[in-house]
Protein backbone atom coordinates (compact mmCIF):
# COMPACT_ATOMS: atom_id res chain seq x y z
CA UNK A 1 0.00 0.00 0.00
CA UNK A 2 0.68 3.56 -1.16
CA UNK A 3 2.20 5.58 1.74
CA UNK A 4 -0.09 8.50 0.80
CA UNK A 5 -2.79 5.68 0.58
CA UNK A 6 -2.46 4.68 4.14
CA UNK A 7 -2.49 8.13 5.51
CA UNK A 8 -5.63 9.02 3.66
CA UNK A 9 -7.06 5.96 5.52
CA UNK A 10 -5.67 6.92 8.93
CA UNK A 11 -7.16 10.30 8.67
CA UNK A 12 -10.14 9.16 7.41
CA UNK A 13 -10.64 6.44 10.33
CA UNK A 14 -9.68 9.35 12.88
CA UNK A 15 -11.79 12.13 10.92
CA UNK A 16 -14.63 9.22 11.82
CA UNK A 17 -13.60 8.40 15.81
CA UNK A 18 -13.94 12.44 16.20
CA UNK A 19 -17.08 12.10 15.31
CA UNK A 20 -18.30 9.11 16.82
CA UNK A 21 -16.79 10.36 20.44
CA UNK A 22 -18.29 13.66 19.85
CA UNK A 23 -21.63 12.31 19.05
CA UNK A 24 -21.29 10.12 22.28
CA UNK A 25 -20.25 12.87 24.77
CA UNK A 26 -23.38 15.03 23.26
CA UNK A 27 -25.38 12.06 24.00
CA UNK A 28 -24.07 11.53 27.50
CA UNK A 29 -24.35 14.78 27.95
CA UNK A 30 -27.98 15.27 27.64
CA UNK A 31 -28.48 12.52 29.55
CA UNK A 32 -26.87 13.65 31.99
CA UNK A 33 -28.47 17.36 31.57
CA UNK A 34 -31.93 15.00 31.53
CA UNK A 35 -31.33 13.45 34.69
CA UNK A 36 -30.20 16.68 36.42
CA UNK A 37 -33.12 18.54 34.97
CA UNK A 38 -35.48 15.31 36.52
CA UNK A 39 -34.11 15.69 39.82
CA UNK A 40 -33.88 19.52 39.96
CA UNK A 41 -37.84 19.09 39.10
CA UNK A 42 -38.35 16.79 42.10
CA UNK A 43 -36.63 19.01 44.23
CA UNK A 44 -38.32 22.41 43.79
CA UNK A 45 -41.52 19.81 44.48
CA UNK A 46 -40.50 18.39 48.00
CA UNK A 47 -40.91 20.35 51.11
CA UNK A 48 -36.95 20.52 51.41
CA UNK A 49 -36.73 23.16 48.89
CA UNK A 50 -39.87 25.52 49.96
CA UNK A 51 -37.68 28.38 50.90
CA UNK A 52 -40.86 30.40 51.65
CA UNK A 53 -42.14 27.85 54.50
CA UNK A 54 -42.30 28.63 58.31
CA UNK A 55 -39.64 25.82 58.52
CA UNK A 56 -37.13 28.53 56.60
CA UNK A 57 -38.86 31.62 57.38
CA UNK A 58 -39.61 31.80 60.81
CA UNK A 59 -36.74 33.77 62.02
CA UNK A 60 -37.16 36.36 58.88
CA UNK A 61 -38.18 39.11 61.67
CA UNK A 62 -35.57 38.32 63.82
CA UNK A 63 -33.32 40.97 64.67
CA UNK A 64 -30.46 39.73 63.16
CA UNK A 65 -32.58 37.84 60.85
CA UNK A 66 -30.91 34.46 61.15
CA UNK A 67 -31.73 31.06 61.90
CA UNK A 68 -30.40 30.02 65.86
CA UNK A 69 -27.34 27.52 65.83
CA UNK A 70 -29.85 25.57 68.04
CA UNK A 71 -31.98 25.30 65.17
CA UNK A 72 -29.69 25.70 62.03
CA UNK A 73 -28.68 21.89 61.83
CA UNK A 74 -31.94 21.31 60.29
CA UNK A 75 -33.65 24.25 58.75
CA UNK A 76 -30.85 25.79 56.52
CA UNK A 77 -28.50 24.51 54.19
CA UNK A 78 -25.65 26.35 56.00
CA UNK A 79 -26.22 24.96 59.01
CA UNK A 80 -26.49 21.30 58.15
CA UNK A 81 -23.07 21.82 56.35
CA UNK A 82 -21.89 23.15 59.48
CA UNK A 83 -23.21 19.80 61.42
CA UNK A 84 -21.84 17.67 59.33
CA UNK A 85 -18.16 19.42 58.86
CA UNK A 86 -18.32 19.66 55.61
CA UNK A 87 -17.65 24.19 55.83
CA UNK A 88 -14.57 22.75 57.14
CA UNK A 89 -15.60 23.65 61.24
CA UNK A 90 -15.80 20.32 63.37
CA UNK A 91 -18.49 17.73 62.79
CA UNK A 92 -21.59 17.23 65.23
CA UNK A 93 -21.92 20.47 66.13
CA UNK A 94 -23.01 24.03 64.86
CA UNK A 95 -20.64 26.48 65.50
CA UNK A 96 -22.72 29.43 63.74
CA UNK A 97 -26.06 30.71 63.21
CA UNK A 98 -27.88 30.18 59.68
CA UNK A 99 -28.96 31.82 57.11
CA UNK A 100 -33.01 32.52 56.98
CA UNK A 101 -34.85 31.63 53.67
CA UNK A 102 -31.71 28.73 53.07
CA UNK A 103 -33.82 25.34 52.55
CA UNK A 104 -32.03 22.41 51.74
CA UNK A 105 -30.56 22.22 48.39
CA UNK A 106 -28.06 20.25 47.02
CA UNK A 107 -24.65 21.15 48.57
CA UNK A 108 -26.51 20.18 51.52
CA UNK A 109 -26.17 16.65 51.52
CA UNK A 110 -23.87 15.92 48.26
CA UNK A 111 -20.39 16.84 49.65
CA UNK A 112 -17.29 14.36 51.21
CA UNK A 113 -18.69 14.78 54.43
CA UNK A 114 -22.23 13.39 54.30
CA UNK A 115 -20.61 10.65 51.85
CA UNK A 116 -18.51 9.50 55.02
CA UNK A 117 -21.34 9.55 57.51
CA UNK A 118 -22.18 5.72 58.56
CA UNK A 119 -23.91 6.65 61.86
CA UNK A 120 -26.76 8.40 63.88
CA UNK A 121 -27.22 9.83 67.04
CA UNK A 122 -30.60 9.92 68.44
CA UNK A 123 -31.29 12.72 71.40
CA UNK A 124 -31.17 9.60 74.35
CA UNK A 125 -27.17 9.63 73.09
CA UNK A 126 -28.76 6.22 71.66
CA UNK A 127 -26.56 5.58 68.13
CA UNK A 128 -27.32 3.50 65.13
CA UNK A 129 -24.15 2.26 63.21
CA UNK A 130 -24.02 1.27 59.50
CA UNK A 131 -26.69 3.89 58.42
CA UNK A 132 -24.52 5.03 55.29
CA UNK A 133 -26.29 7.98 53.48
CA UNK A 134 -29.53 6.99 55.53
CA UNK A 135 -27.26 9.50 58.30
CA UNK A 136 -28.35 12.43 56.82
CA UNK A 137 -31.83 11.80 56.56
CA UNK A 138 -31.40 10.56 60.36
CA UNK A 139 -29.94 14.09 61.52
CA UNK A 140 -32.56 15.98 61.29
CA UNK A 141 -35.74 13.25 61.78
CA UNK A 142 -34.18 12.51 64.79
CA UNK A 143 -36.22 14.72 66.49
CA UNK A 144 -35.15 17.00 69.16
CA UNK A 145 -36.34 15.89 72.10
CA UNK A 146 -36.09 12.21 74.59
CA UNK A 147 -38.09 10.27 77.09
CA UNK A 148 -34.55 10.78 79.11
CA UNK A 149 -35.30 14.04 78.73
CA UNK A 150 -38.13 13.98 80.21
CA UNK A 151 -37.34 11.72 82.79
CA UNK A 152 -34.52 13.79 83.94
CA UNK A 153 -36.47 17.18 84.46
CA UNK A 154 -39.21 14.71 86.72
CA UNK A 155 -36.50 13.18 88.61
CA UNK A 156 -37.10 12.27 92.36
CA UNK A 157 -40.40 14.54 92.18
CA UNK A 158 -43.56 12.98 93.73
CA UNK A 159 -45.19 12.22 90.25
CA UNK A 160 -49.02 13.59 91.23
CA UNK A 161 -47.65 17.15 92.52
CA UNK A 162 -47.97 20.03 90.42
CA UNK A 163 -44.81 21.07 88.23
CA UNK A 164 -44.84 25.02 88.41
CA UNK A 165 -44.52 26.59 84.87
CA UNK A 166 -43.90 23.39 83.68
CA UNK A 167 -44.61 23.58 79.73
CA UNK A 168 -45.23 20.77 78.11
CA UNK A 169 -41.98 18.48 76.28
CA UNK A 170 -42.27 18.01 72.59
CA UNK A 171 -39.68 16.06 70.46
CA UNK A 172 -40.87 18.64 67.54
CA UNK A 173 -41.88 17.52 63.99
CA UNK A 174 -41.33 15.03 61.53
CA UNK A 175 -39.03 12.33 63.86
CA UNK A 176 -39.85 9.80 61.47
CA UNK A 177 -35.93 8.28 62.15
CA UNK A 178 -36.21 8.28 66.11
CA UNK A 179 -40.00 6.19 65.24
CA UNK A 180 -38.69 3.86 62.79
CA UNK A 181 -36.00 3.17 65.82
CA UNK A 182 -38.02 2.56 68.60
CA UNK A 183 -36.57 1.29 71.61
CA UNK A 184 -33.23 1.11 69.60
CA UNK A 185 -33.10 5.21 69.38
CA UNK A 186 -35.11 5.71 73.01
CA UNK A 187 -36.70 8.49 72.64
CA UNK A 188 -40.12 7.58 73.55
CA UNK A 189 -40.46 7.81 77.39
CA UNK A 190 -39.75 4.14 78.31
CA UNK A 191 -41.96 2.94 81.45
CA UNK A 192 -39.76 1.48 84.18
CA UNK A 193 -40.45 -2.66 83.72
CA UNK A 194 -41.38 -2.39 80.46
CA UNK A 195 -40.28 -3.92 77.28
CA UNK A 196 -40.52 -1.95 73.82
CA UNK A 197 -39.49 -3.37 70.17
CA UNK A 198 -36.90 -1.72 68.80
CA UNK A 199 -35.96 -0.75 64.95
CA UNK A 200 -39.04 -1.69 62.78
CA UNK A 201 -38.22 -4.06 59.77
CA UNK A 202 -40.55 -3.23 57.25
CA UNK A 203 -38.63 -5.20 54.12
CA UNK A 204 -35.48 -6.36 53.21
CA UNK A 205 -36.18 -4.12 50.28
CA UNK A 206 -37.99 -1.45 52.22
CA UNK A 207 -36.08 -0.96 55.36
CA UNK A 208 -34.12 2.68 55.50
CA UNK A 209 -34.97 5.73 54.68
CA UNK A 210 -33.66 6.09 50.95
CA UNK A 211 -34.74 2.38 50.45
CA UNK A 212 -37.98 3.89 50.70
CA UNK A 213 -37.87 7.67 50.14
CA UNK A 214 -37.10 9.32 46.59
CA UNK A 215 -33.91 11.48 48.36
CA UNK A 216 -35.01 14.48 46.10
CA UNK A 217 -38.63 14.30 45.73
CA UNK A 218 -38.99 12.59 49.56
CA UNK A 219 -41.70 11.10 48.26
CA UNK A 220 -41.90 6.73 48.16
CA UNK A 221 -40.36 5.46 45.42
CA UNK A 222 -42.37 3.94 42.21
CA UNK A 223 -41.99 0.08 41.82
CA UNK A 224 -39.18 -1.58 39.83
CA UNK A 225 -39.59 -0.81 35.87
CA UNK A 226 -43.28 0.63 37.11
CA UNK A 227 -45.16 3.71 37.31
CA UNK A 228 -46.92 3.03 40.81
CA UNK A 229 -45.33 3.48 44.34
CA UNK A 230 -43.03 0.77 45.61
CA UNK A 231 -45.55 -0.10 48.30
CA UNK A 232 -47.89 -1.95 45.66
CA UNK A 233 -45.26 -4.69 45.50
CA UNK A 234 -46.45 -6.03 48.66
CA UNK A 235 -49.85 -4.54 49.11
CA UNK A 236 -51.80 -4.39 46.04
CA UNK A 237 -54.78 -1.99 47.12
CA UNK A 238 -52.04 0.96 47.03
CA UNK A 239 -52.80 3.54 44.53
CA UNK A 240 -52.28 6.57 45.73
CA UNK A 241 -50.61 8.51 49.02
CA UNK A 242 -54.37 8.51 50.41
CA UNK A 243 -54.07 4.76 50.10
CA UNK A 244 -51.28 4.42 52.84
CA UNK A 245 -53.52 4.70 55.54
CA UNK A 246 -56.12 1.87 54.52
CA UNK A 247 -53.09 -0.71 54.77
CA UNK A 248 -54.00 -3.23 58.06
CA UNK A 249 -51.01 -4.63 59.89
CA UNK A 250 -52.66 -7.42 61.89
CA UNK A 251 -56.39 -8.93 62.91
CA UNK A 252 -56.31 -6.95 65.78
CA UNK A 253 -58.76 -4.41 67.54
CA UNK A 254 -55.76 -2.36 70.09
CA UNK A 255 -58.35 0.49 70.42
CA UNK A 256 -60.63 -1.82 71.54
CA UNK A 257 -63.54 -0.38 69.64
CA UNK A 258 -65.16 -3.64 68.35
CA UNK A 259 -63.55 -3.26 65.03
CA UNK A 260 -60.22 -4.10 63.68
CA UNK A 261 -59.61 -0.92 61.54
CA UNK A 262 -56.40 -0.27 59.39
CA UNK A 263 -53.13 0.31 61.47
CA UNK A 264 -53.53 4.32 61.25
CA UNK A 265 -57.20 4.01 62.28
CA UNK A 266 -55.98 2.27 65.42
CA UNK A 267 -53.73 4.85 66.48
CA UNK A 268 -55.78 7.25 65.99
CA UNK A 269 -57.98 5.54 67.71
CA UNK A 270 -55.83 4.88 71.07
CA UNK A 271 -54.32 8.17 71.06
CA UNK A 272 -57.81 9.80 71.53
CA UNK A 273 -57.99 7.47 74.43
CA UNK A 274 -54.94 8.83 75.47
CA UNK A 275 -55.97 12.28 75.03
CA UNK A 276 -58.89 11.92 77.11
CA UNK A 277 -57.08 10.48 79.92
CA UNK A 278 -54.79 12.87 80.41
CA UNK A 279 -57.27 15.16 80.10
CA UNK A 280 -59.13 13.89 83.13
CA UNK A 281 -56.00 12.85 84.90
CA UNK A 282 -55.05 16.57 85.31
CA UNK A 283 -58.85 17.76 85.80
CA UNK A 284 -58.07 15.79 89.42
CA UNK A 285 -54.71 16.78 89.63
CA UNK A 286 -52.80 20.00 90.99
CA UNK A 287 -55.18 23.19 90.52
CA UNK A 288 -57.34 21.38 88.64
CA UNK A 289 -57.25 22.61 85.09
CA UNK A 290 -57.73 20.19 82.39
CA UNK A 291 -55.29 19.61 79.59
CA UNK A 292 -56.37 19.88 75.71
CA UNK A 293 -53.99 19.19 72.46
CA UNK A 294 -54.53 21.57 69.75
CA UNK A 295 -52.81 22.05 66.47
CA UNK A 296 -51.31 25.65 67.29
CA UNK A 297 -48.56 26.50 69.12
CA UNK A 298 -47.72 25.95 72.09
CA UNK A 299 -50.19 23.02 71.68
CA UNK A 300 -50.78 22.84 75.15
CA UNK A 301 -53.82 24.46 76.73
CA UNK A 302 -56.32 24.73 79.26
CA UNK A 303 -60.00 22.83 78.33
CA UNK A 304 -61.82 25.92 80.49
CA UNK A 305 -65.38 24.12 80.41
CA UNK A 306 -63.33 20.22 80.48
CA UNK A 307 -65.42 18.82 77.99
CA UNK A 308 -62.18 17.07 76.70
CA UNK A 309 -62.25 19.21 73.39
CA UNK A 310 -60.25 22.19 73.05
CA UNK A 311 -62.18 25.48 71.20
CA UNK A 312 -60.56 27.93 69.32
CA UNK A 313 -61.33 30.51 71.71
CA UNK A 314 -59.75 28.22 74.14
CA UNK A 315 -56.52 28.18 72.68
CA UNK A 316 -54.97 31.09 72.65
CA UNK A 317 -51.35 31.57 74.17
CA UNK A 318 -52.35 32.99 77.44
CA UNK A 319 -54.40 30.03 78.28
CA UNK A 320 -51.37 28.43 77.52
CA UNK A 321 -52.24 25.11 80.20
CA UNK A 322 -48.70 24.91 82.55
CA UNK A 323 -49.72 22.76 85.02
CA UNK A 324 -47.95 19.56 84.76
CA UNK A 325 -47.17 16.31 87.10
CA UNK A 326 -44.65 14.13 86.71
CA UNK A 327 -46.97 11.91 85.36
CA UNK A 328 -48.74 13.89 83.18
CA UNK A 329 -45.77 15.23 81.61
CA UNK A 330 -44.31 12.27 80.47
CA UNK A 331 -48.14 10.82 79.54
CA UNK A 332 -48.48 14.45 77.24
CA UNK A 333 -44.50 14.09 75.70
CA UNK A 334 -45.92 10.14 74.39
CA UNK A 335 -48.82 11.99 73.29
CA UNK A 336 -46.82 14.67 71.50
CA UNK A 337 -44.45 12.06 70.24
CA UNK A 338 -46.88 10.47 68.44
CA UNK A 339 -48.64 13.46 67.31
CA UNK A 340 -46.02 15.20 65.53
CA UNK A 341 -45.28 11.92 63.31
CA UNK A 342 -47.64 11.43 60.85
CA UNK A 343 -46.36 8.49 59.29
CA UNK A 344 -45.57 6.88 62.74
CA UNK A 345 -48.09 4.37 61.46
CA UNK A 346 -45.63 3.48 58.90
CA UNK A 347 -42.50 4.05 60.48
CA UNK A 348 -43.18 2.17 64.14
CA UNK A 349 -46.83 1.60 64.64
CA UNK A 350 -45.53 -1.15 67.52
CA UNK A 351 -43.52 1.20 69.33
CA UNK A 352 -45.77 4.21 69.36
CA UNK A 353 -48.65 1.77 70.21
CA UNK A 354 -46.70 0.60 73.06
CA UNK A 355 -46.06 3.86 74.43
CA UNK A 356 -49.44 5.30 74.64
CA UNK A 357 -51.00 2.14 75.85
CA UNK A 358 -48.51 2.51 78.89
CA UNK A 359 -49.38 6.17 79.37
CA UNK A 360 -52.94 5.22 79.60
CA UNK A 361 -52.10 2.39 82.33
CA UNK A 362 -50.21 4.97 84.42
CA UNK A 363 -52.97 7.60 84.83
CA UNK A 364 -55.94 5.22 85.07
CA UNK A 365 -55.87 4.75 88.98
CA UNK A 366 -56.49 8.93 89.16
CA UNK A 367 -57.94 9.60 85.37
CA UNK A 368 -60.05 6.56 85.45
CA UNK A 369 -59.71 6.01 81.95
CA UNK A 370 -58.49 2.21 81.85
CA UNK A 371 -56.58 -0.07 79.40
CA UNK A 372 -59.71 -2.09 79.45
CA UNK A 373 -60.80 -3.71 76.34
CA UNK A 374 -57.14 -2.21 74.30
CA UNK A 375 -54.23 -4.64 73.33
CA UNK A 376 -50.92 -3.59 73.67
CA UNK A 377 -48.44 -5.52 70.94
Amino acid sequence: MKKTTFILIFLVFLAALLVWVGFMTKQANQVKASNIGEITTKWEGSGHADSESEAFTHWNEDDPAEVPAYCARCHSTSGFRDFVGADGSAASTVDAPGRVNDPINCTACHNQAVHALDQATFQSSASMAGTGMNSSCMSCHGGMGSGAAVAKTIDGLPLDEAMPDQTMMNNHYLAAASVNAGADGGDGYEYEGKTYVGKFRHAPTADTCLACHDPHSTHIRKAQNGETSLCTTCHSTVESYQDYKTVSMSKTDFDGDGTVEAIYDEIEGVKAILHDAINKYTAATGSGDAWGYYSSYPYAFIDTNKDGILSEDEATYPNMFKNFTPRSLRAAYNFMYVQKEPGAYVHNAKYVLQLMYDSIEDLSEISGVTTQGLTRP
